[in-house]
């Protein structure tokens, strides 16, 4: 297994596959690297895939500092510059595209040739001059307070509604699968995890992404609406919009095929 330490002593696992022009995976809440075993197996035929687990997530330290958005991105830009990439592909799902977000924010483009955003708007909340966040619109601060008292209090309830909500179709066993993924997490890192990225709002970065850009939204997500997608179409320079029709928030993983042809297609196109 491979680890490298970050400038606050946090070890992070991480994983390479292939050669090539270099694509970084970057997962979502309370998951793991291992949510894109299916891209690393197909594309690192053609391409260097990097996959990692987030501080506080999977095989990398259980800390319990530097969890917030700042800290992630650092851990991006150290990993990047650990392993020397160049020119590669940013490629972040749901929690994975605030990061990316959060990066631009902090360290610009430089080293960046492409990024991919799946299912995830600019901003969790919805208020007054935002509907187009969590749960389809529907998601308000008082959502978010009853979420963070539950994770502390049941954390096993919350990961029951949390999958439930993700993925209204599964059934039973599924949802036990899924249950199972994050009830792996530790309760008081998702507490500050999820603390943190209620409070973002990235919407002041979109017009300052300038390096092509692929946004993908599931057609059935129940996180996110398609309109959220077309937001992020109408405010980044150079990007353009898939919608996965018959996909969830998850579509990495029911239609990883097509995932993988567009994501392949659009890092080939020059």
């Amino acid at each position: 297994m491979t680890y490298f330490q970050t400038t606050d002593n946090t070890n992070l696992y991480y994983e390479i596959k292939g050669e090539g022009k270099p694509i970084v995976f970057i997962h979502g809440f309370g998951e793991s690297q291992d949510s894109f075993r299916i891209q690393k197996r197909a594309l690192s035929k053609k391409y260097k895939v990097i996959t990692y687990d987030i501080r506080g997530h999977g095989l990398s330290d259980k800390v319990d500092y530097g969890l917030n958005m700042e800290a992630f991105a650092t851990d991006l830009k150290e990993l990047m510059e650990h392993l020397k990439l160049e020119d590669l592909v940013l490629v972040g799902w749901s929690m994975g595209a605030s990061i990316i977000f959060e990066y631009i924010n902090q360290f610009g483009e430089e080293n960046l040739s492409k990024i991919c955003i799946i299912d995830k708007g600019p901003k969790t909340l919805n208020d007054g001059d935002w509907n187009l966040g969590l749960y389809n619109g529907k998601y308000s601060l008082e959502d978010a307070q009853k979420d963070l008292n539950l994770i502390k209090s049941n954390f096993m309830e919350f990961g029951k509604q949390f999958i439930k909500k993700m993925t209204p179709y599964f059934d039973e066993k599924q949802l036990e699968i899924g249950l199972s993924r994050i009830m792996k997490n530790e309760p008081s890192i998702l507490y500050e995890i999820w603390k943190d990225m209620i409070k973002r709002d990235y919407r002041f970065i979109l017009d300052k992404i300038t390096v092509p850009t692929l946004i993908i939204f599931g057609g059935k997500s129940t996180f996110y609406s398609i309109e959220a997608g077309q937001y992020l179409k109408d405010n980044i320079k150079n990007s353009k919009l898939e919608i996965f029709e018959d996909c969830t928030h998850l579509l990495v993983l029911e239609n990883p095929i097509r995932f993988n042809r567009v994501l392949e297609e659009f890092i080939a196109d020059e």
